[in-house]
């Protein structure tokens, strides 16, 4: 893969990571949302609430109103997309094995076929949340 293909294969990794936490926080708010406020009223409640924590609302929000939007392994798989998420944002380029390239090119092939794999995963989470709110 050349460095080029890999930070536009990044980028487009980050803003599913995006997209993701977005339908967490309409799940959220939809979830939520009774005559007093609608979800779009309820949006605002989780602007700043990061991705675990809202992993964790909506699990708390289930159990409250005895619903089941999401299951456990759906959870837990979240937790392991977080993970991910938070490498992909927080570390990939770091002082701790930091992704390097040589002559236009990933020097550690396993970095590449790791993105693929994040990054095809980050699509079916947002498809599979899509759904959630239908």
């Amino acid at each position: 893969m050349t460095e080029k293909e890999f930070r536009v294969k990044h980028s487009e990794l980050i803003e599913y990571y995006q997209l993701i936490e977005m339908r967490l926080r309409f799940i959220c708010a939809d979830l939520l949302a009774d005559k007093e406020r609608t979800w779009f009223e309820r949006l605002d409640d989780y602007e700043s609430d990061p991705f675990g924590l809202l992993i964790h609302k909506i699990k708390e929000i289930q159990s409250q109103k005895q619903i089941a939007a999401l299951t456990q392994d759906d959870f837990d798989s979240l937790a392991e997309l977080r993970k991910t998420r938070n490498y992909w944002v927080h570390q990939c380029f770091g002082i701790h094995n930091p992704i390097t390239f040589r002559n236009g090119e990933v020097r550690n092939k396993g970095y590449a076929d790791r993105i693929n794999a994040d990054f095809d995963k980050a699509v079916e989470w947002d498809e599979k949340l899509t759904k959630v709110l239908k």
